[in-house]
C-alpha cells in the first residue's frame, strides 16, 4: 500500500471543491486545493479543512505534491499540474479541456521525476459510491452552493441578471430541487 503524503487539487470549480471533499472523506490528511477565488478557497478552508492556495497571488510548489488532479482543463493548468507534481507522483488529468487544446510536456521530466499520467473520461459505475458518501455525511455539497433560487428567479439566472452565481440550488413549489 502507497503511503500518500501530500495531495493537490488544482481547480476550485464545483468539481474541484467536491473532489477535495472526497479525498478527505477517504482518509487522505493533507489535501490542497488551488484556485482563484479566495471566497471559494476561503471556503473550503473553513468548512472542510483543506489547505489552500490562490493561484492568483501566489506560486505552486514545484515537485512538491505526490498526488495532483487538474480538475481545470486549460493547457496552463495541465503544465502546472505536472510542474507541482513531485518524484513519483501520480497526475490525474480530470478536468474536461477543449479537444483541440494541446500543452507542452517537458518528456525528460516526466522521465527524470518518473510520473504516472492518467486521464479520466467518465466512470457510470460511482453512483452507488457517491449516494453513501453524501448518506454517511462525510460529504456536504451545500456549502459549495452560492445562492438558493425560487423557481421564478431561473429565467433571471440564465439571462445573466443574478450577477455572479457560482452553483445553485433551485426550489420547486417550494421544495428544494
Amino acid at each position: 500500500s502507497v503511503v500518500v503524503d501530500v495531495f493537490m487539487l488544482l481547480g476550485d470549480g464545483f468539481e474541484g471543491q467536491l473532489f477535495a471533499q472526497i479525498l478527505k472523506a477517504r482518509g487522505i490528511h493533507e489535501v490542497t486545493l488551488a484556485g482563484r477565488s479566495e471566497e471559494k478557497l476561503a471556503n473550503n478552508r473553513e468548512h472542510f479543512g483543506v489547505k489552500t492556495i490562490n493561484t492568483t497571488k501566489e506560486e505552486l510548489p514545484e515537485a512538491a505534491f505526490d498526488i495532483v488532479v487538474e480538475a481545470v482543463g486549460t493547457p496552463a493548468t495541465q503544465e502546472q499540474a505536472l510542474a507541482a507534481a513531485a518524484r513519483g507522483a501520480q497526475v490525474l488529468m480530470f478536468g474536461v479541456g477543449n479537444p483541440d487544446d494541446k500543452f507542452s510536456v517537458n518528456t525528460y521530466d516526466v522521465f527524470q521525476k518518473q510520473l504516472t499520467i492518467q486521464g479520466a473520461f467518465i466512470n457510470p459505475y460511482t453512483f452507488e459510491d457517491s449516494i453513501a458518501l453524501l448518506a454517511s455525511g462525510k460529504v456536504d455539497p451545500l456549502p459549495l452552493f452560492s445562492h438558493e433560487l425560487e423557481f421564478t428567479q431561473v429565467e433571471d439566472f440564465v439571462s445573466g441578471k443574478l450577477g455572479k452565481v457560482s452553483k445553485a440550488i433551485v426550489k420547486v413549489g417550494g421544495e428544494e430541487a
